[in-house]
């Protein structure tokens, strides 16, 4: 067993928009991948180029597709105040693959984990750790420099979600 420790940046933007609607900007920024679509090139085992074209094609003007969605806000208000809170999970398979091909372990951090909420005060946040610092811990020139380009998509998506 190996144990590493890092450094982990997490960043916090605030919206004046109300939960609902910047749940919408962000699925509007970050469309959601077509899991047919998907499905259809693995099971075809569709050459290279085909992939990357059906990817790019769904994929928003940032890159990202949303692959995942976990609504957390309605089942943890049963426990205890309302809350509203929901996590994405959003990327690319073009922009990972590269830090797979350098270190599989990369897949624990890609797809990206972001989240939006709304706080006690009823302020909304869009949040998200910094690529670049968890990805450091591989000590790839390779993947740092995904890890740098997904920290300006990052930042470029919580500039038009905050706006």
């Amino acid at each position: 067993m190996t144990t590493r420790t890092f450094r982990v940046e997490r960043i916090e933007v605030e919206s004046k928009k109300s939960f609902a609607e910047l749940a919408a900007a962000l699925e509007k920024e970050v469309p959601a991948a077509d899991p047919v679509v998907f499905r259809e090139l693995v099971t075809s085992r569709a050459p290279a180029p085909e992939v990357e074209r059906k990817v790019q094609a769904m994929a928003g003007e940032l890159g990202f597709l949303l692959l995942a969605k976990v609504d957390q806000g309605p089942m943890t208000s049963l426990l205890g105040r309302p809350k509203k809170l929901t996590t994405y999970l959003i990327g690319n398979p073009l922009l990972a693959n590269p830090m797979f091909e350098q270190h599989p372990a990369a897949g624990l951090y890609v797809p990206v984990r972001v989240a939006i909420f709304e706080d006690h005060e009823g302020r909304c946040h869009f949040t998200y750790e910094r690529p670049s610092t968890f990805l450091a811990q591989f000590e790839d020139d390779r993947i740092r420099a995904v890890g740098t380009m997904l920290d300006e998509k990052l930042a470029d998506l919580a500039a038009r979600l905050s706006s």
